[in-house]
């Protein structure tokens, strides 16, 4: 079984519909800046029809500053990335508020990628 950590962090930039950067405050002072993919989902690669309201949507969501709740679940396949989930100041999880707008469709990782 992966670990799972939970840490307090900050939106540094939003590439696509499910991928963020994030400045993660791993305590102690140290800070550590990686791209987080969105766990559960899957959204438009931004060459695609609904890519870029996609990413809008997620901007809108995780504007540049704000600070978010992540949860690292385990190492992306792609390397130098982690899948995880992120909420909201609020208490909201933002995977389920892009399933919700209907610019993202749940995906468990296997399988072709379904689209909303």
């Amino acid at each position: 079984m992966t670990p799972q950590y939970v840490y307090a962090a900050t939106v540094v930039s939003v590439y696509d519909g499910d991928t963020m950067t994030l400045d993660v405050d791993l305590g102690f002072y140290v800070r550590v800046r990686m791209a987080c993919r969105l766990l559960g989902i899957n959204a438009p690669e931004l060459r695609d029809e609904g890519g870029r309201v996609a990413r809008d949507t997620l901007r809108a969501l995780c504007p540049v500053g704000v600070g978010v709740t992540v949860k690292s679940v385990k190492p992306d396949k792609y390397g130098g990335r982690f899948d995880g989930t992120v909420t909201l100041p609020d208490g909201r999880d933002v995977s389920q508020l892009l399933i919700a707008a209907r610019v993202a469709a749940p995906w468990d990782g296997n399988g072709p990628k379904p689209l909303p």
